[in-house]
């Protein structure tokens, strides 16, 4: 990871928040990137507050709900016979690297410093927005196909 990353300390983070635009056309899925946001923003907010045990408690729920995501995406990929390999590829390297974060930033127990919290954000929230909004729409055109509460069996 670079984490030379900074960005002005005048800048303010901005909440992430799902909308409709950001709709790929399946219940699960938009409903799981709607909780992704979320916790990307409680994520943010651990580190600004260098809040060790509550950090870590997000960390954990964020890790689950990625994982379950990334399992259910698969499954609908597959269901819809959509190309998921290189999605998949894009998967793994982004959970090594959320536990990287993740055990980086417990280790120094909240003695990070505030270009450390902005980098960790920004990875956070640009791999979020750049999941939803460009890699997982191109599952959309399939979707749309399907109801929108399509679930193919083994989907949580």
């Amino acid at each position: 990871m670079n984490r030379n990353w900074h960005r002005p300390k005048h800048a303010d983070t901005t909440k992430l928040v799902w909308s409709k635009t950001m709709s790929v056309g399946n219940r699960i899925i938009d409903a799981e990137h709607e909780k992704i946001l979320s916790l990307v923003n409680k994520v943010e907010h651990a580190i600004r507050i260098k809040e060790t045990d509550a950090l870590f408690k997000i960390f954990t729920q964020f890790e689950e709900t990625v994982a379950t995501h990334f399992n259910n995406q698969a499954r609908i990929a597959e269901a819809i016979d959509h190309p998921f390999e290189e999605h998949h590829q894009e998967h793994q390297y982004v959970l090594a690297e959320f536990k990287a974060i993740k055990t980086e930033l417990l280790s120094q127990n909240g003695k990070w410093s505030e270009s450390a919290a902005e980098y960790y954000y920004y990875f956070l929230s640009e791999w979020a927005t750049t999941h939803i909004c460009m890699d997982d729409m191109k599952l959309k055109a399939k979707l749309e196909t399907y109801p929108y509460d399509f679930i193919p069996h083994g989907t949580h």
